[in-house]
């Protein structure tokens, strides 16, 4: 199992940045690495199969959501956080 920002102790000393935002109109996240997804023709697209991405419910229905890095002192990136409120 991964460990959620393992250094968040340290790191939320440090502000984070804001680095853009996210939108869903169905309630639904997916995180993908973009060169997987498959696109033959405008409007036809093809994800990936199980275990190459990962989607989740917001529970909060449509919306925009912001997206903050975290770094920890030496500049290194360590969290990627989405704000759902």
């Amino acid at each position: 199992m991964y460990q959620l920002c393992s250094a968040w102790t340290v790191l939320s000393k440090t502000q984070p940045k804001i680095i853009g935002t996210v939108c869903s109109d169905s309630g639904t996240l997916s995180i993908v690495d973009p060169c997987l997804v498959k696109s033959n023709r405008p409007g036809k697209v093809k994800f990936p199969k199980c275990n190459l991405y990962s989607s989740f419910d917001t529970e909060v229905g449509d919306g925009e959501f912001p997206v903050y890095e975290i770094r920890d002192s030496d500049g290194k990136l360590r969290c990627i956080v989405i704000g759902i409120e």
